[in-house]
């Protein structure tokens, strides 16, 4: 390594006993570096010749015990060999009286040892930004990459950063993963740095008023709130009674303990941004929507925590949607913007959704899950800059527009699921499934689970999302997702959704039955003979535009709203996942009104039901013969199925 701001040369002993050198003169001597108090002790002088490419050089070499770098060529070797350095070119010229000039470009791979410069003991979970040495004597835009292994060696964790050299001293972020002290001895080697393309961009880590500078960071993250994340791993992990899984998942937690910091609302670095296509259409702007002056006061509040979060900035838009400000149970009022005039002229994006049954399915058969939310998911995904000023929404007090995807624009959903998509769920179909801001990792044994919540969140810390632990599980056997009770064996519909609809009162309108149906029915594939029991309420419900107003609650429909209760409160209200190594057996039934079939296998002499399915017949499907309604019964079902059935064998049955 070529070091100008060094005077002299430098080579590390091991390097000296495996090259052929000339007689090493011994001394006894220490010399201090440019950071004015480490020292290199010094055990003798050699003269060295050192090729570059075919012309020769010499020099007198300072051989070093405790050298980071195998050499540095000082000052020294530059004025007596004519070496001239080209930064801008990256390049070194040699040039000789009798062989000429000679080029040698800089080698950008090229990396140093980051070494700790004093002893350090960290407390349990600290994080502390420590002194480290560094054989250059300046540099400016370094990468540092930590040392993985010897990281993990020490319960010790460091941050991929971009730092400045000054005096052969730089700094980097420490952390002790461990509940214990953690005593890191002088010269620990941390990692190392390369030099950074021109190109890279950097963002500043500490604050210049900071007494350790010179460090910024390709994250931009900031120090957490230690305690309180702290804290909040602990009661994620609290659960797991084994106590080395515990402590690994502890590890692995403190390790992205910048994902659960929720201290302050950051944007996500994602390559996919929200746009608003809207052709050619004319801005649409309305005045704003009359407030009491108590909803006034709530929607200045709502505005205030927005622009101090970054979430929204002030606006000279020509577009301005209303806001509706929405009363909730407890009294208070709920922030909406209303943009349906600027989705109506928004082209629609198509990116596909996935389906509940989809992604239910992908769990058969795992034991362990992670679910992981999204903290204000929407409120992290940035929008373009050109299209930010169609998010604009104006009130009494002024006009604001939109920093990041707000809720109620048309293809909101489309964007997060795709961004979601291309960053975590694309290439980890066998343990990561992905629903807008809900995450699901899944895996069949602890050992794989731990490699994999390790890989999502280290993805989720390199893209500064974060979640929000209070609705985050990890390393369970028994999960919550998309309001159902995910296990190994099975699946079950969610306990308070059940109650949800327990609590709904008989309707008196036809909204209220429409709505009762609505929910009742999304759980219809744990229910026999669903359509049979649903069609008194049906008969009510289904009735073309005029007749809507024809609605009535007879005892038949009552019968069939407290028959469906009771089923939602009589065990057992369970599915059994599928066995892919057992053929399956589709019974099928068929009748006047309706047709409708089971899934089932039977798996070591034991009858498992996988999914009930059922339907009404349209009228002309009930003018079938009987035949036809078999045959019906069977293409409906194994349409329905095919999804769950995939390529196994499956016998009919009637």
């Amino acid at each position: 390594m070529v070091d100008t701001g060094a005077t002299s040369t430098f080579i590390k002993a091991a390097i000296v006993h495996n090259i052929k050198h000339r007689r090493i003169t011994p001394t006894q001597t220490r010399t201090t570096l440019a950071d004015g108090h480490s020292t290199l002790i010094i055990l003798g002088i050699v003269p060295l010749l050192v090729k570059i490419n075919h012309v020769p050089t010499y020099v007198r070499a300072f051989v070093a015990e405790n050298l980071t770098a195998d050499m540095i060529l000082g000052m020294d070797w530059c004025s007596k060999n004519n070496v001239e350095i080209y930064a801008r070119k990256k390049e070194v010229v040699v040039w000789h009286h009798r062989l000429g000039k000679t080029t040698a470009h800089f080698n950008e791979q090229a990396s140093v040892d980051v070494e700790l410069a004093d002893k350090i003991c960290l407390q349990p979970y600290e994080e502390k930004v420590v002194q480290v040495n560094v054989a250059l004597s300046s540099a400016q835009l370094v990468c540092f990459e930590p040392d993985i292994a010897e990281c993990a060696k020490r319960a010790i964790a460091s941050y991929t950063a971009v730092l400045t050299v000054s005096k052969c001293s730089s700094n980097v972020l420490l952390f002790n993963r461990t509940n214990l002290p953690n005593t890191i001895r002088k010269g620990t080697k941390l990692g190392s740095i390369c030099f950074m393309s021109d190109k890279t961009n950097t963002h500043t880590l500490l604050d210049n008023k900071t007494e350790h500078v010179g460090m910024t960071s390709t994250n931009s993250e900031l120090k957490p709130q230690a305690n309180e994340v702290n804290a909040v791993i602990d009661k994620l992990t609290e659960h797991i009674t084994n106590n080395q899984d515990r402590h690994d998942f502890l590890d692995i937690l403190h390790q992205f303990r910048h994902t659960f910091d929720t201290s302050k609302a950051t944007q996500a670095h994602v390559t996919i941004h929200h746009t608003i296509p809207t052709a050619d259409a004319r801005p649409t702007s309305v005045r704003p929507f009359y407030k009491t002056p108590q909803q006034r006061e709530t929607l200045h509040n709502e505005v205030k925590k927005l622009l101090h979060d970054n979430v929204i900035r002030g606006s000279t838009s020509p577009w301005a949607s209303p806001v509706i400000l929405k009363k909730k149970p407890d009294g208070t009022y709920r922030f909406i913007v209303d943009f349906r005039r600027l989705n109506a002229v928004t082209k629609k994006d198509a990116y596909p959704q996935p389906t509940t049954e989809e992604l239910l399915n992908r769990l058969a058969g795992h034991r362990f899950f992670t679910k992981l939310d999204l903290k204000s998911g929407y409120f992290q995904i940035p929008i373009s800059e050109a299209d930010k000023e169609k998010t604009a929404f104006v009130t009494q007090d002024g006009l604001y527009e939109f920093n990041v995807l707000a809720q109620g624009l048309m293809n909101a959903p489309p964007t997060f699921q795709r961004v979601m998509n291309n960053l975590i769920a694309t290439g980890r179909w066998n343990y990561v499934v992905v629903y807008l801001d809900d995450i699901l990792i899944f895996s069949d044994s602890i050992k794989e689970h731990k490699k994999h919540v390790a890989e999502v969140l280290s993805i989720l810390q390199k893209a500064r999302f974060r979640v929000s632990s209070s609705k985050c599980v990890i390393a369970v056997e028994k999960v919550e997702f998309l309001s159902h009770i995910i296990t190994v064996a099975g699946i079950e519909p969610s306990p308070d959704k059940i109650q949800a609809i327990l609590d709904i009162p008989s309707p008196k309108t036809l909204t209220q039955a429409n709505r009762f149906i609505g929910k009742i029915g999304y759980y219809r594939k744990f229910i026999k003979d669903f359509a049979k029991i649903a069609a008194p309420i049906h008969k009510v419900t289904n009735k073309p535009g005029p007749k809507k107003r024809e609605f009535y609650w007879a005892e038949e429909q009552q019968l069939a709203f407290d028959r469906f209760k009771q089923i939602l409160t009589t065990p057992p209200l369970f599915l059994n996942f599928p066995d892919k190594s057992t053929p399956f057996i589709l019974s099928t039934d068929a009748s006047k009104v309706r047709v409708g079939g089971v899934l089932k296998q039977v798996v070591n002499g034991n009858l498992k039901v996988n999914y009930y399915l059922s339907r009404l017949l349209s009228q002309t499907e009930s003018r079938y013969s009987t035949t036809e309604r078999e045959a019906l019964a069977i293409m409906w079902c194994l349409d329905k199925l095919r999804y769950y059935i995939g390529d196994s064998k499956a016998k009919l049955c009637e």
